[in-house]
């Protein structure tokens, strides 16, 4: 077996995927909004992009949206030398990079007549200026990807009128790049109490975060509106989710916005998503 193992030549297999948008409305009309604007990285690194002007569906609408992937090794004058047939002895540290942007985003719902009086206006409105997803990891080939590298924005969020703050943080997820080092400093109470609001569910396997702080109104709060954490609830529209982070070693993806409707319109939708987990080849120590 270990004869075979060591005759396997050793490559790092890229994978990441960038996403502008993307919805299924199910009522009362049934129709998809195909992935916009969406990347994927080839098994051999490179590049791609994926770029979209401004377009609408129903009651969703957007002005632009952009993708970019990226995988390459971080040494490129040693992969040159790989190249002239020493693949066996392939070491090299790898670099991926994703990035996903989205602006001018809109979700616009005309309301039932009898529900005129309840939210004082006959259609409610969410809208976005600008969404902005950068992911990074690296891997050093005997160890699992560190992402040191999280960078994202949302900006110019307004409910019918009223401006909302989304405050974002990722040290927590920088300062612990891998799945190990994130649970070996939640177990740290003081870091556990301060990250309380950002931890959604974790098992040895699996984490469920947000990079979301706090959702906050600058002018007054819309009427027939809840925050709770990262999720606000807008009745007749439904539910958003803000910066939703999904962790397992060797493996990230965030999605700057997650769309559960529910109102006379249901339906779900992603907006911004990143994600990447290349890997080794034969496995990491410990692989099969």
């Amino acid at each position: 077996m270990n004869g075979e193992r060591n005759q396997i030549e050793r490559r790092y297999l890229f994978h990441a995927e960038a996403l502008g948008l993307a919805a299924h409305i199910r009522r009362p009309k049934d129709y998809f909004i195909d992935s916009v604007a969406s990347s994927t990285l080839a098994i051999t690194g490179g590049r791609a992009d994926g770029r979209a002007g401004a377009g609408e569906a129903g009651i969703i609408s957007y002005q632009s949206a952009l993708t970019h992937v990226c995988g390459d090794y971080v040494t490129p004058e040693q992969a040159v030398n790989f190249t002239h047939g020493n693949w066996g002895d392939n070491n090299l540290h790898a670099r991926t990079t994703v990035r996903a942007s989205v602006s001018g985003f809109k979700i616009d719902v005309t309301q039932e007549k009898w529900d005129f009086d309840l939210f004082g206006r006959s259609n409610r409105t969410l809208s976005i200026d600008q969404l902005d997803a950068t992911l990074g990891s690296t891997s050093d080939r005997e160890n699992p990807n560190e992402y040191r590298t999280l960078d994202a924005s949302v900006n110019g969020v307004v409910v019918d009128g009223r401006p909302l703050s989304v405050h974002i943080d990722t040290t927590l997820f920088t300062e612990n790049c891998t799945k190990e080092q994130l649970d070996r400093a939640l177990s740290d109470s003081a870091c556990r109490e301060r990250a309380g609001n950002q931890i959604i569910y974790t098992t040895r396997d699996l984490t469920m975060a947000t990079v979301v702080m706090n959702l906050n109104w600058e002018d007054g709060v819309p009427p027939h509106t809840q925050i709770d954490r990262n999720k606000l609830t807008i009745e007749g529209i439904g539910s958003i989710y803000f910066g939703e982070l999904v962790i397992q070693e060797g493996f990230r993806r965030l999605t700057l916005l997650r769309l559960q409707l529910g109102s006379q319109n249901g339906g779900e939708g992603t907006v911004v998503q990143a994600d990447s987990n290349g890997q080794t080849s034969p496995p990491q120590k410990g692989g099969t």
